[in-house]
């Protein structure tokens, strides 16, 4: 009989360590599973300077952790910009990629097209809380291929116009329409193009920086699908483009007109972006590079067939295809991209906008952009939604870097030697064909 209560005993001993043990295991799992990892990079995805690269990254953690009590997100600090696109590629080749990491416009189609990223549309669908009608249509459509949704938009810049109010005001010029064209583009740049110091050299420009992406967009050319597997350059929209671009390159009389001559206050126009704005005002670092001449913005001019369109770039996070913790990397993504508090300090410690409509709408933005610029006046945020509102996601397709770069090679040849347009089109929808057919 003592025999078998110690039987007992011993078995219920066993089955208790087990059951402590199995416990143990639980919990050890359990903790790891609720780390979760981030990617991110130091500096400005837009090239302009980044003072506080990790105020936002840490309010979106604090925030996070706080809504999932027992969770830790775990990030690599210091990381370069220059430095992130190589060091996210070789942590997806190694198996050690982030669970959740910003992917730069660049980056976005090479990651996507090599399965590194996930398919999100299940995410999207199946969360009764998320409505991407909130975000702003280019921002949203810039992180879909193929129609899949790979990524989430965090920030965006637009493309605009700057413009040296001090240079039109001597000219004589002190109202631009608000739907300019394409004419009262030339119109100005050809009045104030002119040699002010009389050696005969003109040193005084109508623009510089003006690109065949500018005249496209605002002309209405769509010369790619959004897979990029279809190229036509032959619309009469591209051509009038490339006329333009022609009639806007006689006016500098072949010299050489670049950012240093806007610098300087000797032009009138420079395309830039958002990013660029909001860094050469007095906000939010207190520099202002323009200290010459009264600094202003407005959309680009458009052409006959097209709108006063910008194009948009767009800073997106995605999550690792390979994630165990996919409900988590979900809620992380949302916490920087969809809630209304994380956005909004986009423009206290960013450059570009956010994302979400009514961020952007919002008086609190408006102040926010203004609260150092009183005195000059500041941009006008109905400015900002406007171009946001009628923006374009750029293209985003596998090898779209170089494809671009082929077109835009061309494009200056047939510029600079006077090439029929049609013809010089044709040659290089060509050549665009074949590298897409390799």
């Amino acid at each position: 009989m003592k025999k078998k209560i110690i039987g007992k005993k011993f078995a219920a001993g066993v089955f208790l360590a087990a059951v402590l043990a199995a416990a143990a295991a639980s919990a050890y799992y359990f903790q790891q599973k609720r780390t979760i990892t981030l990617g991110f990079f130091t500096g400005s995805p837009w090239d302009v300077p980044d003072a506080y690269t990790y105020q936002l990254i840490d309010d979106a953690v604090e925030k996070f952790e706080a809504d999932h009590p027992g969770v830790k997100v775990k990030y690599v600090s210091g990381i370069q910009k220059d430095d992130y696109s190589e060091y996210i590629a070789s942590a997806l080749i190694k198996g050690n990629a982030p669970d959740v990491f910003f992917v730069l416009p660049e980056d976005f189609s090479t990651f996507a097209g090599t399965d590194a990223l996930m398919n999100l549309d299940g995410y999207i669908d199946r969360d009764a809380d998320y409505d991407t009608s909130r975000y702003y249509s280019a921002s949203f459509e810039f992180g879909n291929i193929s129609g899949s949704q790979y990524g989430i938009p965090f920030e965006s810049v637009p493309s605009m116009m700057f413009v040296n109010k001090t240079l039109l005001k001597n000219e004589g010029i002190r109202e631009i329409p608000e739907d300019w064209t394409w004419e009262d583009f030339y119109e100005i740049c050809d009045r104030v193009t002119k040699d002010t110091d009389g050696n005969g050299i003109e040193d005084q420009f109508g623009v510089c920086g003006y690109t065949w992406q500018h005249a496209f967009m605002t002309n209405g050319v769509d010369f790619f699908d959004r897979d990029g597997t279809n190229c036509n350059l032959l619309s009469e929209n591209a051509i009038e483009a490339v006329d333009f671009l022609k009639e806007m390159d006689g006016l500098t009389k072949g010299n050489i007109v670049t950012a240093d001559d806007f610098d300087k206050g000797n032009v009138a126009f420079m395309p830039a972006l958002l990013s660029d704005y909001r860094t050469y005002k007095p906000y939010p670092w207190n520099i202002k590079k323009y200290t010459n001449f009264e600094l202003d913005c407005i959309t680009l001019p458009r052409g006959e067939r097209g709108d006063n369109n910008s194009t948009m770039s767009t800073l997106l996070l995605a999550m690792n295809s390979r994630t165990d913790n996919e409900e988590l990397a979900w809620e992380l993504i949302k916490t920087f991209c969809y809630d209304i508090e994380i956005q909004s300090e986009i423009y206290t410690y960013k450059g570009g906008a956010s994302v979400l409509k009514t961020v952007t709408d919002s008086m609190t933005t408006m102040l926010s952009i203004n609260q150092v610029l009183s005195e000059e006046g500041g941009m006008d945020i109905n400015l900002i939604t406007s171009i946001m509102d009628h923006a374009e996601p750029n293209y985003n397709f596998k090898d779209t870097t170089s494809v671009e770069e082929m077109i835009g090679a061309g494009i200056n040849d047939i510029v600079k030697n006077g090439t029929d347009s049609k013809i010089g089109l044709q040659m290089t929808e060509k050549q665009v064909r074949s590298f897409l057919n390799e």
